[in-house]
């Protein structure tokens, strides 16, 4: 297995977990503080790995260890730093359901989703893989009441805490989403789930789903484009 996650943060989790990482570099189309976010650069789908098509020719040598493995799939959308504009790829996979604000994400993975038995459920939020953690099928936790609304009409359990705790550079507060990895009923954050309001209720979901807590270092919680975790057929 390998961690994809931005190279702010790739050093710390490696040294912190002893997993293998791949270390995002930032893309110049996104805006600063998140262009190196893992959440942003790519959408992994089954056996697929969507990519900005720039971004991937440019990176491509990065990820040899794991595109035997999975497709790479490029997308012909233009990114730009302004939203809507930065969301092509920014969705969220949740079993076979996938949410998204269509009008923006990239149509390859709308076509893929529509050839491979997914459901397309629509959603103003165009962050909707940064503002949820998946915990599983059945369970989530997210900042975005809309999300919430969406989630919980699929009948996925979900909870809803306030994003002002999360930090992002740049930006009045982070996402959960972006603020954790999950693999293996294991999460690992990006920093004290303590210092969120709502520990207590985290902590609570998390006993109740027989998952792991990590922090990969101290002190308060931030969005760093949350962790992508895939097979590897070769050592990174």
């Amino acid at each position: 297995m390998v961690a994809v996650l931005s190279e702010q943060v790739a050093k710390a989790f490696e040294e912190k977990t002893k997993i293998k990482v791949i270390s995002l570099p930032p893309y110049d189309k996104l805006d600063a503080p998140v262009s190196s976010h893992a959440d942003m650069l790519m959408c992994v789908i089954d056996n697929n790995i969507f990519f900005y098509k720039d971004y991937y020719q440019k990176n491509s040598v990065l990820f040899k260890g794991v595109s035997e493995k999975y497709n790479v799939i490029l997308t012909e959308k233009e990114c730009k730093s302004d939203y809507p504009y930065d969301i092509g790829l920014n969705v969220l996979v949740i079993g076979k359901k996938i949410f998204c604000n269509k009008k923006h994400t990239a149509k390859e993975i709308l076509d893929y989703a529509n050839t491979s038995g997914y459901e397309i459920i629509d959603v103003k939020q165009g962050y909707s893989a940064c503002s949820t953690l998946v915990i599983n099928d059945n369970c989530a936790i997210t900042g975005d009441k809309g999300m919430q609304k969406a989630l919980e009409k699929e009948c996925i359990k979900t909870t809803l805490i306030s994003p002002n705790k999360i930090a992002l550079n740049g930006y009045n507060h982070g996402f959960i989403g972006g603020s954790v990895g999950v693999s293996q009923n294991k999460l690992y954050f990006f920093g004290e789930v303590e210092n969120i309001d709502e520990f207590a209720q985290i902590f609570s979901i998390l006993k109740r789903e027989k998952c792991e807590y990590i922090p990969i270092f101290s002190g308060k919680v931030c969005d760093f484009g949350g962790i992508k975790f895939l097979e590897s057929t070769k050592k990174i």
